[in-house]
């Protein structure tokens, strides 16, 4: 699927450590848990302190990191700005902890910021806990003594160093001035309700957080945080704005190599999500299917309660994406879990 794709470097940093990039851009690598198994951090260098964008997860493998062979690189230099590209945990997990130690500032577009948020207000919170597992369980994934917390939200929680302490608020249209850059400020819809993404114009730079990724596709879901009604219709929506940006624009992304061929990528995306909608309504021909039903038949094999939502979430925004389009149809009986099936009219 990548081989459209130009890597300019013929290997990224290995985990915890850094590599020039770009005149004033570092390349930081961080573990992950998991299948991801690292995230891509950017270290802007302005002049007596740094930008840094996004964080590392709050695990103690990452901590450990900035604690010694990435806090060399920082050289003595302050963090003086942290910009989260969105509120998940990979991208945001260590801006408290980074932010208390080198009295940065924290910067987050407002759906990022409105997110990051309701996720704190709601621990502990019995109607909104309520509310995310009848989400679940209309949908027919209940809560079980397995993954309740996972679906309660409480797993988002240990994987943060605390409340980002956010200052100011990013706006698509301005500009950030960091690592000698002029870079606009993007925001993008799909994988989250307001990713931000960064761009040099001038040197055709793009830092693209989770909204591009050379080799997997973002999870593209539906989950009771969100307030998008519509993600993959928002998420390709996007293609249109990133598809104008310079040919030969350079792709920082969070998760794999830098890469040239932006608009390959964003084929390769879309004939992606377009094939999974055509697998999707060939499963509905037969008989009405719960989402988590119609999940477990998209993604073969054992899936642990983190991913068993994972896959839920990006089913039923496949199927809203359906529905919407007149492509699929909703039975919803008096009681018990909704049911999707295919539509008469599709």
């Amino acid at each position: 699927m990548s081989a459209a794709l130009e890597y300019v470097l013929e290997r990224p940093p290995e985990l915890a450590t850094s590599l020039p990039l770009a005149a004033g851009i570092e390349w930081l690598r961080l573990p992950v848990p998991g299948g991801l198994r690292h995230i891509n951090v950017w270290l802007l260098d302005d002049g007596d302190g740094c930008t840094l964008v996004d964080t590392g997860m709050n695990v103690a493998e990452s901590r450990a990191a900035w604690e010694g062979p990435l806090g060399a690189t920082l050289r003595g230099r302050p963090l003086r700005r942290i910009v989260c590209t969105h509120h998940h945990p990979d991208h945001a997990g260590l801006a408290a902890w980074l932010a208390e130690r080198h009295g940065a500032q924290v910067l987050m577009t407002a759906p990022e910021y409105d997110l990051v948020h309701y996720l704190y207000a709601s621990q502990g919170d019995a109607v909104e806990i309520d509310a995310r597992l009848a989400h679940y369980a209309a949908n027919g994934l209940l809560a079980t003594a397995e993954n309740r917390s996972i679906l309660a939200g409480e797993g988002y929680l240990r994987v943060m160093s605390g409340l980002p302490p956010v200052v100011q608020i990013l706006r698509p249209g301005e500009v950030l001035n960091a690592g000698g850059r002029r870079w606009d400020v993007l925001q993008l819809a799909g994988h989250t309700d307001g990713q931000l993404l960064l761009h040099d114009a001038d040197a055709q730079l793009l830092i693209a957080g989770d909204q591009v990724l050379p080799r997997i596709s973002s999870n593209i879901g539906i989950y009771p945080e969100r307030r998008d009604p519509d993600p993959l219709d928002s998420f390709l929506d996007g293609f249109e704005r990133l598809a104008a940006l310079a040919p030969g624009t350079l792709v920082l992304p969070s998760h794999g190599e830098v890469f040239r061929g932006l608009g390959a990528r964003l084929t390769q995306l879309r004939r992606h999500h377009l094939e999974r909608l055509e697998v999707l309504e060939g499963l509905l021909q037969g008989a009405p299917a719960t989402a988590a039903e119609i999940a477990l038949r998209l993604y073969r094999g054992a899936l642990d309660p983190l991913n068993r939502m994972l896959a839920l979430g990006e089913t039923l925004a496949h199927l809203r994406y359906l529905e919407v389009r007149g492509r699929a149809a909703i039975e919803a009986p008096p009681t018990g879990p909704r049911r999707y099936l295919a539509s008469c009219g599709g």
